[in-house]
């Protein structure tokens, strides 16, 4: 089992390109990604060295997306190979993202806002799609702890 509830993300995100990372103030399960002025292309990206060859699920919310929306290259979601570069998916739009991929080496999950604007992302989780399907099955759509016994500090959202 590969379960990654990002719960902190900041901690996980690399040097921003073009953009700042902040969190959101109340909600310690997101960021908001900011473009810095007259830049293009605003990201901040994870990079993962494993699972391989296992099939996952990355989720997150995206909302409160301010500026021009065609301006997002890739989508606010690109989830690619590295060396050489791969693309496997995108998240083009606002909204809840679930994306379905199968890495074969190190990857990245890059997550962007418009040129000179920012967007939110909430409650990212990374997890095999054997576990999605199963959290599913449960009537779940978020990993927060909760589904973990109270022995080990679950139930206490």
């Amino acid at each position: 089992m590969y379960l990654r509830n990002l719960t902190y993300p900041r901690m996980m995100l690399a040097t921003p390109t073009n953009s700042t990372v902040s969190m959101i103030a109340g909600n310690q399960k997101g960021v908001t990604i900011t473009a810095q002025k007259g830049r293009q292309d605003c990201f901040v990206q994870m990079r993962f060295n494993t699972p391989r060859d296992t099939s996952l699920v990355f989720q997150t919310d995206i909302w409160n997306v301010v500026g021009d929306q065609s301006a997002v290259r890739n989508g606010y979601v690109l989830i690619a190979e590295v060396n050489p570069w791969n693309s496997l998916c995108s998240a083009a739009s606002a909204g809840r993202a679930s994306l379905k991929f199968t890495p074969t080496r190190d990857f990245i999950i890059r997550l962007a806002c418009p040129d000179s604007g920012s967007a939110n992302f909430t409650q990212p989780l990374l997890i095999t799609e054997a576990d999605w399907n199963q959290m599913r099955a449960l009537g779940e759509d978020y990993f927060d702890g909760d589904l973990m016994p109270l022995t080990n500090g679950g139930g206490q959202g």
